[in-house]
Formats: structure tokens, C-alpha cells, sequence
């Protein structure tokens, strides 16, 4: 079940990887795509998947939260000056750090606000009962 778990985080981490460096390729912001670009946006998408995937272990979820940022902070923003998207100097690592905390951010308050719609749904259903 664990191995399940993993595998579909890192492919829903991966899709969502793939389709944030889409689309800064649509507003011009990546100019050439290379195989190495894309093969280190789905390493860095992985290993947030594999940090996504913590939720379901008796881990709190609070710190899976602070792992995941973490993870996905420190493996986007590597990817960036290996690829040569931003210089190796400390202000443009921060500003590119904070640009990756705030579109994860982004991203977990639409799956946090999906989940509590759904569970609302669910209660819903189950009081009608």
C-alpha cells in the first residue's frame, strides 16, 4: 500500500512539475528546452512526491508540510543554478526560493481547499442518512 501511496505521489508531483515549466515556456520566461531541463524538473517534482507521499505515515502532518516545502525548495532552487536559470549569489537564490515557496503554497491551499469541499460533500451525505 505504502509503494502505491509513493508511486502516485510522485506522478502527481511530477504532472504538476511538468506543467509549471510548460508553463513558463507559454510566457517566454524558458526560452530553449533542453532534456537535461526537463529531467531535472521531474527529478526535483519526485522528490517532493516522495516527501508528499510522508502523509500517509503517522508522520504529523504538520511537519510532512515543513518537509515537503523544504524538499521542494531546496531541490527547485539547486535545479535553477544548475541550469543556469538564476546566478549563483545569495539574492537571487533567495528571490527564486520565495517565488518556489509561494506557487507551492499555491498549490497545497487548492488541494487543502478541494479536500475540505469534499469532506464537507461527504458529511453532507452521511447526515442525510
Amino acid at each position: 500500500m505504502m509503494l502505491k501511496n509513493l508511486l502516485k505521489s510522485i506522478a502527481i508531483s511530477i504532472g504538476l512539475g511538468s506543467f509549471i515549466y510548460l508553463l513558463n515556456g507559454v510566457t517566454g520566461a524558458v526560452a530553449e528546452v533542453t532534456p537535461q531541463e526537463i529531467i531535472s524538473v521531474w527529478i526535483a517534482s519526485a522528490l517532493i512526491g516522495v516527501a508528499s507521499a510522508l502523509y500517509y505515515t503517522k508522520m504529523e502532518s504538520t511537519l510532512v508540510t515543513v518537509v515537503q516545502f523544504g524538499t521542494g525548495i531546496i531541490a527547485f532552487t539547486t535545479i535553477a543554478v544548475f541550469n543556469g536559470w538564476i546566478a549563483l549569489n545569495p539574492t537571487d537564490i533567495v528571490f527564486y526560493a520565495g517565488a518556489t515557496f509561494v506557487i507551492m503554497l499555491l498549490i497545497f491551499l487548492v488541494f487543502y481547499i478541494i479536500s475540505v469541499v469534499d469532506s464537507r460533500r461527504i458529511n453532507k451525505k452521511l447526515n442525510e442518512k
